[in-house]
C-alpha cells in the first residue's frame, strides 16, 4: 500500500493534472488507487470530469459515500497540513507499504512544504512538477537545498506544459536536465486539449484520446510503477528523457 506524492515549488505547474493522471496511469497498469487532495480549494475533481462543486468525502470516510471514476477513489483531507495525526493515520492505512493492492497519490499544494516534508519521508516516490520558466528555475537550487540527500532520493522532476517550439522552453529544459540528471524522468508537452477538456467537464482521455500531454503523462506513470513493489528508499530512475 504505498504513497506516492505530488508536490512542487511553485503553484500554478500542474501538480494537481499530474497527480490526476498519474492516478489513471497507474490503474490502467492495474493499481488499486486512491487519490486525495488536502488542499483547501480543491480542483482535482476537474480532471476526472466532475463539477467544481463536487465535494470529495473525507479519506476516513466509510466505502458507501466514495465518489469513484474509472475505479479510482477520490478522497480529500483538508486540514492535513495542520493535521499532526495525518502522518500516522495513513500509516494506520496501510499506506506506508509496498505493492499495487492499494496506492495512495497524495495531491498537496506548494505552499504545504513541511507537509509535504512530512510525507516523502514515508512515500514510494515523490514527484516534483516544475515548469521551464525563469521564476520556476530560479528556484529549482533552493528546492534542491532544501530537500537533502534523504529527500532528493525519493525524488523525480517532471517538466509539465513545456513548449519546445520556443527558445526559452529548449533553454529551461536543458538546465533542468543538467540540474537534476536521471531524476528527470519526463516532459509533458503543452497541449490546449489539456484547458479545453476542464472547460467542458470531460477527462482528458475521452475529451481527446490522442492528447500528446496524455502520452506523456502515460509514460510517466510506467516509469513510476516500479517504485510501487521498491522495499527501498532510493529513487532510481527506469527510464532516461530523451533529448
Amino acid at each position: 500500500m504505498p504513497m506516492i506524492v505530488c508536490h512542487g515549488p511553485k503553484g500554478g505547474t500542474g501538480n494537481t493534472f499530474v497527480a490526476a493522471h498519474l492516478a489513471m496511469g497507474l490503474s490502467a497498469q492495474g493499481a488499486d488507487v486512491t487519490v486525495v487532495s488536502v488542499a483547501a480549494r480543491d480542483s482535482l475533481p476537474l480532471h476526472f470530469g466532475l463539477s467544481p462543486a463536487t465535494s470529495l468525502p473525507a479519506i476516513t470516510a466509510p466505502a458507501d459515500e466514495a465518489v469513484l471514476v474509472g475505479g479510482i477513489n477520490l478522497r480529500s483531507w483538508r486540514r492535513a497540513a495542520e493535521d499532526l495525526d495525518f502522518v500516522p493515520m495513513l500509516n494506520e492505512l496501510g499506506y506506508f507499504q509496498p505493492g499495487k493492492e492499494r496506492v495512495l497519490v497524495v495531491d498537496v499544494p506548494s505552499g504545504d512544504t513541511r507537509l509535504a516534508r512530512r510525507l516523502i519521508e514515508h512515500a514510494c516516490a515523490h514527484v516534483c512538477t516544475i515548469n521551464a520558466q525563469p521564476d520556476t528555475l530560479a528556484l529549482l537550487p533552493q528546492v534542491f537545498g532544501e530537500a537533502g540527500p534523504e529527500g532528493l532520493a525519493r525524488t523525480a522532476f517532471v517538466i509539465n506544459a513545456l513548449d519546445e517550439t520556443r527558445r526559452l522552453g529548449r533553454h529551461g529544459a536543458a538546465f533542468i536536465r543538467e540540474l537534476a540528471g536521471q531524476r528527470l524522468i519526463g516532459r509533458i508537452r503543452m497541449d490546449e486539449a489539456v484547458p479545453e477538456a476542464i472547460a467542458t467537464l470531460q477527462m482528458l482521455g475521452r475529451y481527446a484520446p490522442a492528447s500528446v500531454a496524455l502520452a506523456d503523462v502515460q509514460q510517466i506513470a510506467e516509469a513510476i510503477a516500479p517504485t510501487l513493489d521498491s522495499t527501498t528508499n532510493s529513487w532510481v530512475a527506469p527510464v532516461s528523457l530523451a533529448a
